[in-house]
């Protein structure tokens, strides 16, 4: 007698498919807001570097990593905006503290499990070159934490667009 049945077989494929259909919606708000506050951020840069009479220079560099660096420099500490820019720095650093969870979303290669309460579990696995070797990661997240990073990260996009909005509007330094 064969013991051995195929669990693939055994286990109903909607469940697999509702899964893996939360995962990608979750996985695209995450973008969504990524993508928001990494326009919010090059508009700032466009705008601070537009004003009139600056002798300070504002960088505009092409990645986005970058650019989070360079408005870091224009409204932090000792930048040329830091006075009408303290507010946005300190949202630039709470939001920075995803840069992980950005890099797991848009790149890394999802794996979606399921528990036998039928809750989702996501692995995300990145590999990348730096100076030429690998680099692998690997980041897990159940649906309940998972639910709980998105909310983290909507509080925190939303804080980092508003008060940029706010450092825009106020025509910082003029």
């Amino acid at each position: 007698m064969n013991a051995i049945i195929s669990i693939e077989a055994a286990l109903p494929h909607e469940l697999f498919d509702a899964a893996r259909d939360a995962v990608t919606a979750w996985r695209g708000r995450c973008l969504d807001l990524f993508s928001r506050s990494e326009t919010a951020v090059t508009e700032t840069l466009l705008a601070l570097a537009a004003l009139d009479g600056r002798p300070e220079t504002i960088r505009l560099p092409h990645l986005v990593g970058q650019r989070y660096d360079a408005l870091a420099v224009a409204i932090g500490p000792e930048g040329p905006f830091e006075k009408d820019g303290k507010a946005a720095f300190e949202a630039l650093a709470r939001f920075r503290q995803h840069d992980l969870l950005r890099t797991n979303v848009a790149h890394g290669v999802f794996t979606v499990t399921l528990d036998r309460h039928g809750r989702w579990h996501l692995v995300s696995r990145v590999l990348v070159l730096r100076s030429g070797c690998e680099s692998r990661s690997v980041f897990v997240a159940e649906q309940d934490e998972a639910a709980e990073i998105l909310r983290t990260l909507e509080k925190n996009s939303s804080r980092l667009r508003s008060t940029l909005g706010q450092l825009r509007k106020a025509d910082p330094g003029v």
